[in-house]
């Protein structure tokens, strides 16, 4: 979602774009268009210029760019718990979703506006029928802990209940080939504690698929327990337990969840032209503004 915001400045402010860190770009994941040249971070202090704009997420606040960089600074805060203490030095913070806000208010009053990111659902292949899918077939998200799923199974277990949890992507596995096989599965395992917003359950929905497992807290933005996913909050392995048996078992009502939840995928507020109509307003009240702090 930075590279997003970094070309929303290149495509609708004229700016020319750089990439920081050692990242590559052809990874095989993602399609960048266009591709940035790249520095590395030890070179970013000497490379920055009063005029230029620095775009980070808060996991890079240990690097301290609001003390030791010139131009202005924007950072789009994703995640919450990707940082010991947030860079108190940037000019202007976007938040992704309610729970991010809140933290960056609460603890460092600092105060937001909302942008959640985009998944691009308009430009997917229509998936296959959910009733059509494998019975019981669960793609499970690859930032599922193995201790968390291994006390989930044994709880299933306890239930009479052993669904087979399939994760058949590589680290690298292309975006593309992900979302078209979220669109063979009915049900979509995710586990992980914590997530800032939450991209793949938000397009497993858009799928058709059954999100079934923690809403991260970043998920509750859209996700709604019993309408249009089966989730709970992070440890409550019961709750999750009888959640997940009932959306196995029931199928009238697995399939009402799949229904909820690719309208819900599909909301236009999660396309990318919403996207970039908000960060093109932001940008350019960004711009606006005095700097924060001078280095």
């Amino acid at each position: 979602m930075i590279y997003q915001v970094a070309r929303i400045f290149c495509l609708d402010f004229g700016s020319e774009g750089v990439a920081v860190g050692d990242c590559a770009h052809d990874h095989g994941m993602f399609a960048y268009d266009p591709i940035f040249p790249q520095i590395g971070v030890d070179d970013l202090s000497s490379a920055i210029t009063d005029d230029d704009v620095l775009i980070a997420n808060p996991s890079f606040s240990h690097f301290n760019f609001g003390l030791n960089c010139r131009g202005r600074k924007l950072m789009y805060a994703q995640g919450f718990n990707t940082f010991s203490l947030i860079d108190p030095l940037f000019d202007r913070y976007v938040a992704a979703s309610r729970v991010v806000n809140r933290l960056l208010a609460g603890v460092y009053d600092i105060e937001t506006k909302i942008i959640p990111p985009f998944i691009g659902a308009e430009n997917f292949a229509s998936p296959s029928p959910w009733r059509s899918r494998r019975p019981a077939s669960v793609l499970m998200s690859g930032k599922s802990p193995p201790h968390l799923v291994a006390e989930l199974c044994r709880r299933l277990a306890a239930k009479g209940l052993e669904p087979t949890f399939e994760q058949p992507f590589g680290r690298n596995t292309p975006h593309e080939e992900i979302i078209a096989r979220m669109g063979e599965y009915r049900y979509f395992l995710t586990l992980s504690p914590a997530e800032g917003f939450g991209l793949m359950p938000l397009e497993a929905m858009a799928m058709g698929c059954v999100v079934m497992g923690f809403d991260g807290y970043g998920g509750r933005d859209y996700m709604s327990p019993d309408h249009n996913c089966a989730v709970t909050r992070y440890g409550d392995f019961g709750g999750l337990a009888s959640r997940i048996a009932r959306a196995l078992g029931d199928e009238n009502f697995a399939a009402s969840l799949a229904c909820a939840g690719r309208a819900t995928g599909m909301d236009p507020g999660y396309h990318y032209d919403r996207f970039r109509d908000a960060w093109r307003r932001e940008i350019d009240e960004f711009l606006k503004q005095p700097r924060a702090f001078r280095t």
